[in-house]
């Protein structure tokens, strides 16, 4: 089977473009993490994975579940996916949708992940440093990990920036055993 992210692209490409063309990215964007959500949650994400669940039964759930944010082409998006099959790759669909959001709002989403809290003063320094790097407007989600010993990871879009020092013993590990 093809990566699930090749095949969300188009799906949330389309849903982009008709969003931006109509001006309901925001509502467009509260639908799609709220049916990545739902996909993600375990007793969902098994019928998901279920070959003998219907189409027109996720359909219906995914409907039912979300009704407070469908409108007609919300619906229609649901049905197309119903369609073709295709609702195991909503959370990918979002995750394209919010990358061509982001894209088009000139912002950049940065997933940081540290052994320890990150203070609010670090936290706009780290924020500052990495807009200046990107020459865009970020926004960071920081996460704990103690694992990492100290340090951080950094991830912008697909790239990791590794200053763990889990990460610095690890590459020392490999350079002595090379």
């Amino acid at each position: 089977m093809a990566d699930l992210s090749s095949i969300a692209r188009p799906y949330a490409l389309a849903a982009f473009e008709y969003a931006r063309d109509k001006q309901q990215l925001p509502a467009w964007k509260a639908f799609l993490e709220s049916a990545k959500e739902v996909a993600q949650t375990p007793s969902v994400a098994r019928l998901l994975e279920n070959p003998e669940v219907s189409s027109a039964m996720l359909f219906d759930l995914f409907s039912h579940v979300l009704v407070s944010l469908l409108d007609q082409e919300r619906k229609n998006f649901l049905l197309l996916l119903a369609q073709n099959k295709r609702f195991i790759v909503l959370p990918d669909i979002a995750e394209s949708f919010n990358a061509y959001y982001a894209a088009y709002e000139k912002t950049s989403s940065i997933r940081v992940v540290t052994a320890v809290e990150v203070h609010d003063d670090f936290r706009k320094k780290l924020e500052q440093a990495l807009a200046k790097r990107i020459q865009r407007e970020v926004t960071l989600h920081c996460e704990i990990d103690p694992d990492l010993l100290g340090g951080a990871v950094i991830h912008i879009g697909d790239r990791v920036i590794d200053g763990s020092i889990r990460g610095k013993l690890t590459r020392l590990l490999q350079d002595l055993a090379s």
